[in-house]
């Protein structure tokens, strides 16, 4: 018979590790610096995630049409989404992911996140002081699913990976931020 060199204490303490919560997006420091992102990083971003970008889009449209079409059966009238509304999400969602891909921050690009994809992304129309919710939600899974083209198979080095990676984050707390900053001055405004 033979000694096993790990101790039990060790195995039943490594498998009853502690939960940890999930980390979700911090928005940016707003006026951003004016600075390039990372090339290196924006290049790997481009390349890992602009094939998909047909398939990203319509999980996009998908995932805000199933939180509508459960808004709809909440509030007890369910309603088919319009062929228009749908292009125009369809369009909103490759304007931002472009957007995204390109490392996009700047002032015209914030506002059209804000005031105009965003909004018809999320379905939330005219009032501004909505945006803030359903926004974010939708950040959190477009940063998932990209990170997921991101880091697709298996590599030596994964310091690119990691740059691309700390891009989109970048990026896409920028336009949480502008969101934010949005849905703050159209409740004030109130």
């Amino acid at each position: 018979m033979t000694k096993s060199t790990v101790s039990e204490r060790d195995v039943t303490a490594t498998a009853l590790r502690e939960p940890r919560p999930f980390l979700h997006l911090e928005p940016a420091r707003l006026p951003v610096r004016d600075s390039e992102p990372d090339a290196i990083g924006l290049a790997r971003l481009d390349a890992a995630a602009a094939p998909s970008i047909p398939a990203l889009v319509r999980s996009l449209v998908d995932h805000t049409i199933a939180r509508q079409n459960r808004r709809g059966f909440e509030v007890g009238n369910p309603q088919p989404i319009q062929v228009s509304v749908l292009n125009r999400r369809r369009r909103a969602a490759r304007s931002w992911l472009l957007a995204i891909l390109a490392g996009k921050v700047d002032g015209a690009t914030r506002h059209a996140v804000a005031t105009q994809w965003l909004p018809v992304l999320t379905g939330s129309g005219p009032e501004l002081g909505r945006l803030a919710h359903p926004a974010r939600q939708l950040i959190e899974f477009l940063r998932g699913a990209i990170t997921a083209c991101i880091f697709d198979e298996a590599r030596d080095s994964l310091l690119t990976d990691a740059r691309a990676l700390h891009v989109l984050e970048a990026t896409l707390a920028v336009h949480l931020a502008a969101v934010q900053q949005t849905a703050r001055a159209a409740r004030s405004a109130r």
